[in-house]
């Protein structure tokens, strides 16, 4: 315990003190009764937005975006907050989570090149990560072709995924390949990013990695199988080796389910097979999974603050939340009535429920 507190001591005092700026409940209630984007954008101004929002005019043509940049370069920030007040192997495992939205500049970088668009219309596009990443994504965006951005990406921790990708890129002209390969990089990655920490943090960091890459396989085999139609053997090729579905039976058994009823039947673990028995559909799925997904991290970011789970469950919990702001936002632009926003939103519990 007493290396926990030395390990912590400061982390754990900074990221609590992050933790009581997320949105609670009760700004969920007012933003969702806001009358307009004035209103809503006068509340979010009263919390820890309010610097996020200086000086952003909404009637811009390009608001939507500039807000998305700025909520990101925000979440960017808290990124490096948490990182800067870990010791060096738990700042490690931070900064591989931060991948993931590396990722997804990557994957700008390739919708960028392949519909032709020029630097300066998909620069706009990309999440301002200049503080987490060496990457030069503006580099990037003048490589004119997808098969010069992987060689020239060759010597970095992407080529590779990227590489795997092209061939199927080639043949079928079809970004999915490339994008899915990034992702089951980052997502292996993270779980290597596990062997940097110490017995107890590893296993709670993997608790947590589990149960996402859990939803994530379930998630992606329903949209396979139900939108895309993938066949079984395809799906398997796409699914992450972690959590749950470690072994091959356990993801072949997921991949060749024929319908939402038979997957949940074949789940590896009772709590899944629980929570979503009686699932019509993949979109009831989806929705039970998220919700269960914030249950989670609620359950341990009310935990004492020595433990590597608060800083990685506030971090998802910001993230999750920015997607909120500007769902609020967009739907307040086209007019969409609060009681249709509010179930799109994914909001924390009122308390920490058992799961």
């Amino acid at each position: 315990m007493i290396i926990k507190l030395w390990r912590y001591a400061y982390a754990g005092a900074k990221v609590m003190a992050l933790k009581s700026y997320l949105l609670t409940a009760a700004d969920y209630h007012y933003l969702l009764r806001a009358r307009n984007l004035e209103d809503l954008l006068g509340y979010l101004r009263t919390t820890a937005y309010g610097p996020v929002l200086a000086g952003w005019d909404w009637r811009r043509a390009d608001a939507e975006a500039e807000l998305s940049r700025r909520l990101y370069r925000d979440l960017a920030q808290a990124f490096l907050k948490v990182r800067r007040g870990l010791k060096k192997r738990e700042a490690r495992f931070i900064e591989v989570l931060a991948q993931r939205l590396v990722a997804e500049n990557l994957k700008v970088v390739l919708r960028a090149l392949y519909q032709g668009a020029s630097p300066a219309q998909a620069a706009g596009w990309l999440l301002p990560l200049e503080s987490l990443s060496p990457l030069d994504f503006q580099e990037m965006l003048r490589q004119e072709s997808i098969p010069r951005l992987a060689a020239a990406l060759a010597d970095t921790p992407w080529g590779p995924p990227l590489e795997r990708g092209l061939p199927r890129f080639s043949r079928e002209q079809s970004l999915f390949p490339l994008e899915m390969s990034l992702d089951l990089w980052v997502y292996g990655r993270l779980w290597q990013g596990l062997a940097t920490l110490g017995a107890s943090d590893r296993a709670l960091a993997g608790r947590i990695l589990g149960a996402l890459a859990d939803l994530t396989n379930i998630i992606w085999t329903g949209r396979f199988r139900d939108i895309y139609r993938f066949p079984g053997e395809e799906i398997y090729q796409y699914l992450i080796e972690a959590g749950s579905f470690r072994s091959p039976q356990a993801r072949r058994d997921l991949a060749f389910a024929p319908d939402v009823a038979a997957m949940v039947a074949h789940l590896p673990r009772d709590t899944y097979v629980k929570l979503l028995q009686g699932a019509g559909d993949i979109a009831a799925v989806e929705e039970r999974l998220r919700q269960y997904w914030l249950q989670v991290l609620e359950k341990v970011l009310i935990q004492p603050p020595f433990q590597i789970g608060v800083p990685v469950t506030y971090l998802f919990l910001k993230e999750l939340e920015l997607d909120n702001l500007i769902t609020l936002v967009t739907g307040m632009y086209l007019k969409v009535p609060s009681e249709r926003l509010a179930p799109l939103l994914r909001r924390r519990p009122a308390r920490a429920p058992h799961v």
